[in-house]
C-alpha cells in the first residue's frame, strides 16, 4: 500500500520536486478530472456538472450550500487555479499532488483546508491502497478532492438528495464534518474487513493449517495499519487548528460535531491498536505452529535413530574381520543376527514407549 511504496509503477519525481515552480501530479492515477456541483437548502437539492474551466467561485450561490466535488486531481494545472481561486499557497497545492501520505489542517483567514488520506480496498482480499483527499471550507461552500474515483462520498450525496438527517437544515460547516467522517467510515470498514479476515486465519491456525499466504497477507496488514494508524495520528495533532476555528467559519453550534469526529478518530486509533495486538498474537501463533511442526519431525527422526543404534553396534561387531568368529562358521547365524536385531529394536521401541517419548 504505502503509497506509496507498494506501488508497481510510480512516476519519476525530482528529490527537490517541492522547490518545483510549476505544480506537477506526482501520483499513478492519471482518471480524468471531472467537476460535480451539487448545490442544496432546506427546500431543494440540484446537481450539475461544470465544465473544468469554470470559475468555482463564480458559481457559489451565497444562498444554498455549495459542494463542489472534484473527482481526479491528474490536471495540475486545474488543480492548481481552483486552490489558488481561494487563496491557498502553493505549498498546498504541491501537497495535495504529492505522491507521500501528507496530513496538514490550515486556518486561512476565509477559508480552511484539510489534505488527508482515505484508504480502501477495490474489491475482497485486493492490495490495500490509499489515496488523497482534500477539503476547502467556505462561508458556504466545500470543496472537496478525491484523487481517484471511490463511492466515499455516495451516500452522503444519497443523503442530501433524499433529504435524510439534518445535513440540509445546516450550512457548510456541517457538510464537512459529514464528509470528514465519510472518509474516517472508509478506513474502519478497512479495519473491519481486515478484522474479520484475521478471524478466518486464527481459525485455521488452531486447526494447524499454515501456509505461506497467510504469512505474506499478515505482513501487509501490519505494513497497511502501521501507514493508516499514522495517518489518523497526524490528522489528530493537526486537528486542533481546525477546532480553534480562528475564522469562524465553523458556527457555535456546529463545533460539537467537530469534537465528535475527534472522538471518532480516537476510537479508530483504539481500533487499529486492537488491530495492531490481534496480529502479533497471531504471528506468534503462527511461528509456533511452524515449531511444533519441526519438533514433531525432529522426534520422529529421533526414535528412528534411537532405534538403530543398537542394530548398527551389532552389524559393527559381526562386520569386523576377525579369523575366529563362531556366528560367522554357525549354520543358523544368519538367521539368529537377524532375529537379535529384531528383538534389540523392538526392545528399544517398548522402552520409550514407556518413558512416554511418543
Amino acid at each position: 500500500m504505502n503509497k506509496r511504496t507498494s506501488r508497481k509503477s510510480k512516476k519519476q519525481t525530482s528529490p527537490h520536486r517541492y522547490l518545483l515552480t510549476k505544480p506537477t501530479y506526482l501520483g499513478d492515477k492519471d482518471i480524468p478530472m471531472s467537476i460535480e456541483l451539487m448545490q442544496y437548502d432546506v427546500s431543494k437539492a440540484e446537481v450539475k456538472e461544470l465544465q473544468l474551466q469554470t470559475s468555482l467561485k463564480d458559481s457559489i450561490d451565497k444562498t444554498k450550500v455549495n459542494w463542489f466535488r472534484v473527482t481526479g486531481i491528474s490536471d495540475a494545472a486545474t488543480v492548481n487555479r481552483i486552490c489558488r481561486e481561494f487563496d491557498l499557497h502553493g505549498f498546498d497545492v504541491k501537497d495535495l499532488l504529492s505522491d507521500q501520505q501528507v496530513v496538514k489542517v490550515l486556518a486561512y483567514d476565509n477559508v480552511t483546508y484539510i489534505l488527508m488520506s482515505a484508504f480502501y480496498q477495490e474489491k475482497e482480499n485486493a492490495e490495500t491502497d490509499d489515496i488523497q483527499i482534500a477539503f476547502i471550507l467556505g462561508e458556504n461552500f466545500v470543496v472537496s478532492f478525491q484523487e481517484a474515483l471511490l463511492p466515499v462520498f455516495d451516500e452522503v450525496k444519497q443523503d442530501i438528495e433524499e433529504n435524510n438527517g439534518l445535513i440540509r437544515q445546516k450550512g457548510a460547516d456541517f457538510l464537512l464534518y459529514i464528509l470528514l467522517c465519510a472518509v474516517n467510515l472508509s478506513n474502519v470498514n478497512l479495519v473491519m474487513t481486515v478484522e474479520d479476515r484475521l478471524v478466518e486465519i486464527e481459525d485455521q491456525l488452531i486447526e494447524k493449517k499454515n501456509s505461506g499466504n497467510i504469512l505474506q497477507f499478515m505482513h501487509k496488514c501490519r505494513v497497511n495499519n502501521t501507514h493508516i494508524k499514522r495517518s489518523v495520528m497526524s490528522l489528530r495533532e493537526e486537528y486542533n487548528n481546525l477546532l480553534n476555528n480562528t475564522n469562524k467559519l465553523i458556527k457555535d453550534e456546529n463545533i460539537v460535531y467537530f469534537n465528535d469526529f475527534d472522538d471518532r478518530m480516537r476510537i479508530t486509533l483504539s481500533d487499529l491498536g486492537s488491530l495492531h495486538e490481534t496480529l502479533a498474537s497471531l504471528l506468534d501463533l503462527y511461528y509456533n505452529n511452524n515449531n511444533l511442526k519441526l519438533n514433531e519431525i525432529i522426534k520422529r527422526l529421533t526414535i528412528v535413530s534411537t532405534m538403530f543404534i543398537p542394530l548398527t553396534f551389532l552389524v559393527g561387531v559381526w562386520g569386523m574381520n576377525f579369523k575366529f568368529m563362531p556366528e560367522t562358521d554357525w549354520e543358523y547365524g544368519y538367521l539368529f543376527s537377524w532375529i537379535a536385531m529384531a528383538i534389540v529394536a523392538l526392545g528399544t521401541y517398548i522402552w520409550m514407549r514407556k518413558q512416554k517419548w511418543f
